[in-house]
């Protein structure tokens, strides 16, 4: 049985502003895979926090009755 390895990371780029962290990463191989991350403190989809959008806010329990 063999065991395929994954490229290895060469280099590693990092900037961050108001806007949030982009990070880029370049392998052996010559792949760069890169990605984006919000500012500290921040979601990562707009309303995520927000508990008045969920549905456990605005159903009512599961035991409550009709009247």
């Amino acid at each position: 049985m063999t065991h395929v390895q994954e490229p290895e990371v060469v280099a590693v780029w990092h900037t961050a502003s108001a806007v949030g962290r982009h990070f880029e990463e370049l392998l052996a191989d010559g792949t760069v895979y890169a990605w984006t991350e919000p500012p500290l403190g921040e979601t990562y989809y707009p309303g995520e926090d927000d508990s008045t959008t969920t549905p456990s806010a605005t159903a009512p329990p599961s035991h409550a009755r009709s009247a």
